[in-house]
């Protein structure tokens, strides 16, 4: 049995980085740095690396006599085996040329306990029948997704091969057709103010309920999948995805979304049906109706389409359906906030853009200017500081009882714009058939029928 096996350590490397920090006080910021007093195995290690790190804390010098001094004090100093301990401490180590080589066997001995540790747990509950597969995969994913601590210190770039990389990209921009740089939403000002959908982005589409953020998202992510012919995914976690292929066949054929809900299509109808529906068959559009999905099992099936097919956008409607791990459940403002970090992750991770749609609060509803700002957002601290782009839908004619010439117009209102300008533009929403298109205003003011 597992359980009857010493755990992985070293008890030799552990007494030697100690030393070294008593021998020589210019290594104790390298290991404060990588290691953590859970890191050592042996409590009497744990101890005396606490003690090490107060003393550095408070500014005092480290070495055999104000460790003791300090345990001393604390009445710790019998618990670690007393003065002697510290003493073939010290005693173990003669230089500090090779501490790093001694942090990296204590890292990776901690990290295997680790692995054994929540491996162990993992058994346990697969062994009950409580709980679900889908639980414990999700379980797996969170426990698993944050050992890379190997890596650290190996994650700095010298600046010169970073200016490389920075002329090669601003050369293969100079060669680009326009200003857009990402990937063209087809809605021109759009594009203008983000030079296209940026990769690394977690871009946050955020109004009240029927402001049509819906089938504004659902319009770039068909623009975005047409126009530069990449693969892009949808999470929908309100509506099927039979009810949003409704909504893009609407929008691609220009069909009144009520006479596809009816079925009472007309002759012109049934024409553009079959060419909407061929164009959108042939696009790399991929839909997870999935309700109630975990944010990190969306992470796992973006990470998989991603080697598969390869990924360029996500669209998620919308973000507060979204679950986190179990261990935040019950606690909402972590668990949003562990939603956006992941999205944030995710969309670093694979490079690509993330669209996240997002209710927001009543308190709109109370102000004389209905416009929303960024305090509207639903538990808007960890949402507002991990986006890169928030956005903000607003239609003057919802709020209106009399029609006018300007009631399909809608503000695409920019609230933080981490890489650009923030403001607002305007776009025509035909909301008969659940499709935005480029504002063209004419002499007399008039939209056309695009």
């Amino acid at each position: 049995m597992l359980d009857n096996r010493q755990m992985p350590h070293s008890t030799d490397a552990e007494q030697a980085i100690l030393g070294s920090m008593m021998l020589d006080e210019r290594v104790c910021e390298d290991v404060k740095l990588k290691l953590t007093p859970d890191d050592f195995y042996h409590h009497r290690h744990k101890i005396i690396y606490e003690g090490i790190l107060a003393l550095l804390e408070q500014g005092i010098g480290v070495d055999v006599t104000t460790v003791t001094s300090h345990l001393t004090d604390q009445k710790r100093l019998s618990e670690i085996g007393g003065v002697e301990y510290i003493l073939t401490v010290f005693e173990s180590v003669a230089t500090t040329a090779h501490t790093a080589h001694y942090m990296e066997m204590v890292l990776e001995k901690s990290i295997a306990r680790e692995i054994i540790t929540r491996a162990q747990t993992l058994v346990e509950q697969g062994y009950d029948t409580a709980t679900a597969t889908q639980d414990l995969i999700d379980e797996a994913q969170q426990q698993f997704s944050n050992l890379g601590r190997l890596n650290q210190g190996s994650d700095f770039k010298q600046i010169d091969g970073v200016i490389v990389d920075f002329i090669k990209n601003v050369e293969r921009l100079s060669q680009s057709q326009g200003d857009v740089t990402g990937l063209t939403t087809g809605f021109t000002a759009l594009d203008k103010m983000t030079s296209g959908l940026q990769k690394n982005d977690l871009i946050i589409v955020a109004a009240r309920p029927a402001m049509g953020k819906t089938a504004f998202a659902l319009n770039v992510v068909q623009n975005v999948a047409k126009l530069n012919q990449v693969n892009v995914a949808i999470f929908s976690l309100e509506m099927g995805a039979d009810q949003l292929v409704s909504r893009l066949i609407s929008a691609e054929g220009r069909i009144e979304a009520y006479r596809l809900k009816t079925g009472t299509l007309e002759g012109q109808d049934w024409r553009s049906l079959k060419i909407a529906t061929e164009v959108l068959s042939g696009l790399g559009i991929y839909i997870d109706d999935t309700p109630g999905i975990r944010v990190g099992e969306l992470r796992a099936k973006c990470r998989q389409l991603h080697q598969q097919k390869g990924l360029s956008m996500v669209m998620i409607d919308y973000m507060q359906l979204l679950s986190g791990s179990k261990s935040n459940s019950g606690n909402r403002q972590q668990e949003v906030s562990e939603i956006s970090r992941t999205l944030k992750e995710m969309a670093r991770e694979l490079e690509i853009p993330v669209i996240a749609l997002s209710q927001l609060s009543r308190q709109v509803e109370s102000r004389e200017d209905k416009r929303p700002m960024m305090s509207d957002l639903r538990e808007s601290g960890s949402i507002e500081q991990d986006a890169d782009i928030v956005t903000f839908l607003y239609r003057e004619d919802y709020y209106k009882k009399d029609m006018d010439e300007n009631d399909n117009i809608v503000e695409v209102i920019f609230g933080k714009h981490r890489s650009g300008a923030v403001g607002t533009i305007k776009l025509a929403f035909r909301k008969e058939i659940s499709r935005f298109e480029n504002l063209v205003m004419e002499p007399m003011g008039n939209i056309p029928d695009l």
